[in-house]
C-alpha cells in the first residue's frame, strides 16, 4: 500500500537572525508535490492575506522562473501544488499582509 508521507517544520521569524534564510528540504521523488503551511505572526496568531511567491531555479544555469502566488486564508493556511522536475530546485519567499 502505498501511504503519503509528511513532514512538518517551523520557522521562527522573530529568532531568525536575518531577513534572507535558505532551508534545504529534500522531498521524494514524485510527479507532483503538495506543500502546505500554515504563516503566523509575531503573537503567534494566524496571518490572513501573507503572499507566498514560488519560484523554480534551474541547477544547471540558475535560471529562475515565477510558477506563481498564493495567499494564506483566515487560518493563515496556504496549500500550492508543483510538477516536481529534474535539475530544478523551488524557492519559497512569504510577505507580510500589507494590512
Amino acid at each position: 500500500m502505498n501511504c503519503l508521507k509528511s513532514a512538518s517544520f517551523t520557522i521562527e521569524g522573530a529568532k531568525l537572525k536575518c531577513r534572507n534564510n535558505h532551508f534545504n528540504i529534500q522531498l521524494d521523488r514524485q510527479k507532483f508535490q503538495i506543500i502546505k503551511g500554515t504563516v503566523f505572526n509575531q503573537k503567534q496568531h494566524p496571518c490572513k492575506g501573507a503572499a507566498i511567491q514560488v519560484f523554480q531555479i534551474n541547477c544547471k544555469n540558475n535560471d529562475r522562473s515565477l510558477l506563481g502566488y498564493v495567499l494564506t486564508d483566515e487560518a493563515g493556511e496556504y496549500l500550492f501544488a508543483i510538477e516536481a522536475k529534474p535539475f530544478m530546485k523551488y524557492e519559497i519567499i512569504i510577505y507580510a499582509p500589507l494590512s
